[in-house]
């Protein structure tokens, strides 16, 4: 190469470095290029957030590949951004994180719900009183359907960041019926002079409320011969009344009672209801000495003998029950035991019971031990409502069964119908005195006649039916 060639080459050489120091100069200040607000933005879940919002400077014309970021899913994401400039086109990656911090969100349809005593409330109907957006749903509450008055529900929902919201209602349980008079002392007689106090001559009670309101106007003048009335009621805690009016005689002097001398022979008993059932007596104190081989010969095929009576949360011995007890094993009779009960709180009636179980001593029972609980002839000062009372048999029950022992209730026609609840599935042992019941519920035991005469006993018997 000649002296000249090599020198165009040198300018040629120089020439291109300055062409490519320009190029690469306008290249550089042609360059797409962004700025984002932040490089890796924290975002709430659902929220709207523009693609552009997070722009803070660019040198050229901005394209994001969505209008608005995704946050519907919490997590890791990312969206592409394509910058033009000029004949120039470059693409960055904006990565951001959507997170759930919002408590989901709660409506309660009805603030306070009204319900009747003894109307159960389910979870399935506590969520229909409940809107929510997301979560899972918890409900706790003191609702209690044995007893008028306010109870709540506390709804909790938790999402699936943890996020926790709770919103509360209130729950009334209302009652319907008015309290119930069990001696209305209607027909009362008393001598002249002598006191009277309403509260002795009237016995009553309510389904919920342990202490209806009595109310009275008028008055009886113990002075003056004759048939006076006053007017009383009975208002419970939702508003229920009785109303009733009391007819009292005042007498120069009372007639006393001529006892009677009418009885009901065992074997009578029998024939009458030949073919119904097992036939036997219940038994106490009041029976004295029992001859037990004598009224097994008689034909009594069982015995239900008082173990004695409960007050107080203590159980006392009838003064014959273990000599009867003694006796009916000897002479293999079949019997069960029942407690008088003066119980009226659940405490008592545990204490009371597990004493009854330590005086059965592990010894097995043909027939149920019977809870026998009839003082309603003072009823209202017991401070139990019917459910309160129903409460103490299932108590009674869950010790009995507990130790190994059937259970049974004992109740009069009336009381049955009126007092006692779920009769159709506790066993029964009903009192009705006459030739033929028309009780309808379902009953093991009928205790017919309280006249019975028996040879063996040189008293009065209660005799009975007993149904397999």
């Amino acid at each position: 190469m000649t002296k000249k060639q090599k020198k165009v080459l040198k300018i040629l050489a120089g020439n291109l470095a300055i062409l490519v120091a320009i190029a690469l100069l306008w290249a550089f200040l042609l360059n797409p290029k962004v700025r984002f607000t932040e490089e890796a933005p924290v975002l709430e879940k659902g929220e709207d957030y523009p693609a552009l919002r997070f722009i803070q400077k660019a040198n050229g014309e901005v394209t994001p590949e969505r209008a608005s970021l995704d946050t519907e899913e919490v997590g890791e994401h990312q969206i592409s951004y394509s910058v033009k400039r000029g004949l120039f086109t470059k693409t960055y990656e904006l990565n951001y994180t959507v997170v759930d911090t919002t408590p989901p969100r709660i409506t309660v349809l009805t603030d306070k719900v009204v319900l009747d005593v003894g109307t159960p409330y389910t979870e399935e109907e506590m969520r229909s009183n409940i809107l929510v957006d997301e979560g899972e749903l918890s409900f706790e509450t003191d609702y209690d359907p044995a007893f008028s008055g306010d109870y709540y529900v506390t709804v909790t929902a938790v999402d699936g960041s943890g996020n926790r919201s709770a919103a509360r209602y209130d729950i009334f349980v209302g009652d319907k019926e008015a309290p119930v008079v069990f001696r209305s002392g209607n027909g009362t007689v008393i001598e002249v002079g002598d006191e009277f106090h309403v509260e002795k001559v009237i016995s009553y009670g309510d389904n919920v409320d342990p202490s209806p309101v009595l109310e009275t106007s008028g008055s009886i003048n113990v002075y003056e011969v004759g048939k006076q009335t006053m007017h009383a009621s009975l208002t419970d805690a939702s508003g229920n009344r009785t109303d009733w009016d009391i007819t009292v005689e005042v007498v120069e002097e009372i007639e006393a009672d001529k006892p009677s001398e009418e009885f009901y022979p065992f074997s009578e008993f029998m024939a009458d209801h030949a073919g119904e059932g097992k036939f036997g007596i219940d038994v106490s104190r009041w029976q004295g000495d029992i001859d037990f081989n004598k009224i097994k010969a008689a034909g009594c095929e069982f015995v239900i003998m008082r173990i004695g009576y409960s007050e107080n949360g203590e159980l006392f011995l009838d003064k014959y029950f273990e000599q009867n007890f003694e006796g009916a094993k000897n002479a293999g009779m079949p019997f069960g035991v029942y407690v008088f009960s003066y119980d009226n709180n659940e405490e008592d009636v545990r204490s009371s019971t597990q004493m009854l179980i330590q005086a059965l001593n592990g010894e097995q029972l043909a027939l149920p031990v019977v809870f026998d609980w009839e003082n309603f002839g003072s009823f209202q000062n017991y401070d139990l409502s019917f459910q309160g009372l129903n409460h103490l048999y299932d108590v009674f029950e869950e010790e009995v069964t507990g130790s190994g022992y059937d259970c049974m209730l004992y109740g009069s026609k009336f009381y049955l119908t009126s007092v006692w609840k779920h009769t159709d599935t506790r066993p029964v042992w009903l009192a009705h005195f006459t030739s033929k019941t028309n009780y309808e519920g379902p009953y093991r035991i009928w205790q017919a006649s309280a006249i019975g005469r028996i040879d063996g006993i040189n008293a009065y018997v209660d005799m009975n039916i007993l149904y397999d």
